[in-house]
């Protein structure tokens, strides 16, 4: 058996090591800090307690946040794996006396269909014990809410920079053009760069659309010319199309019933708008977020 002697859980404390993973996460003490629900001087003083008992500094501090240090890369798998299984321990536990009865924290983006949020709580139905707790905030919020584990799993549009996540593809949909020009209007194809150098409505950064879109005229050498204003909502933005202020790019969903709209092609093919489920690798919840998903895709 271990020498007692030796041993440096007198000194090292949980707390600290959910601390130093708030910060390597985020990248910043006061974020980390404000993820937790703790004072930046409190986080900062667990965590040079916790450097201390490893013999070095596991953070360099900058003016604009703080970055691991050699020490830290080499300890973090450890801790992660070490707050993994407490985590576990602690999971299995409660199921112990719960059945596991928590629901699933559901976030979804505001581009994320209602049909689909549906499909979740059907999917959730009969194979899990409780109906997933959903909560609609903008994908920077959703991001940081996952790192923080005040979200189990995200609905949000699929985008290359996701972060440190898993990631599961769970539908895609068409995207589509309309524009004011009634007169002009077919169900043809309009190619993405015809679009080139037309005023375009878009919406804020919150839910995805607007950096997709972005990259997606990029990738395709045209140039995007967005309307000055900023519409707030998908509604705004195809009323504004009508107005003649400029066109709308929506996914199909979004457009009100009826709307006489075209599908976006890129080089002859289909312009598709992919939704994606991300979540943590280290979760406890990871058995029922793939038993959700697993019925999701399958609906």
């Amino acid at each position: 058996m271990t020498d007692m002697k030796n041993m440096h859980a007198d000194r090292l404390k949980v707390v600290q090591l959910y601390y130093a993973r708030a910060a390597a996460d985020l990248g910043s003490f006061s974020r980390a800090a404000a993820a937790l629900g703790v004072t930046q001087p409190a986080l900062s003083h667990g965590i040079a307690a916790l450097e201390r008992t490893l013999g070095g500094p596991l953070f360099d501090r900058t003016t604009t946040g703080v970055t691991p240090t050699a020490l830290a890369n080499r300890v973090l798998p450890h801790l992660h794996a070490a707050l993994g299984s407490l985590d576990a321990l602690l999971t299995e536990a409660r199921a112990a006396t719960r059945a596991d009865a928590e629901p699933l924290r559901l976030g979804v983006s505001p581009i994320i269909h209602p049909d689909l949020v549906g499909r979740a709580f059907e999917a959730a139905r009969g194979r899990l014990p409780a109906s997933p707790v959903v909560q609609e905030k903008d994908l920077a919020e959703l991001r940081r809410e996952l790192l923080a584990r005040r979200l189990d799993l995200l609905l949000v549009p699929a985008v290359p920079d996701a972060g440190p996540v898993r990631r599961r593809e769970v539908t895609s949909e068409p995207l589509h053009y309309l524009t004011d020009d009634s007169a002009a209007w077919s169900r043809d194809p309009v190619e993405l760069s015809e679009l080139s150098d037309r005023s375009m409505v878009m919406i804020g950064d919150a839910c995805g659309l607007a950096t997709m879109t972005r990259r997606l005229f990029a990738d395709a050498g045209a140039r995007l010319l967005p309307y000055p204003g900023e519409a707030d909502n998908y509604r705004s933005v195809e009323d504004w199309a009508r107005l003649g202020l400029g066109g709308a790019l929506l996914p199909l969903s979004r457009f009100q019933a009826g709307a006489r709209t075209r599908p976006v092609h890129r080089d002859g093919h289909p312009v598709t708008i992919h939704y994606e489920a991300q979540w943590l690798a280290e979760t406890p919840r990871a058995a029922a977020i793939e038993t959700l998903l697993d019925g999701l895709v399958a609906a």
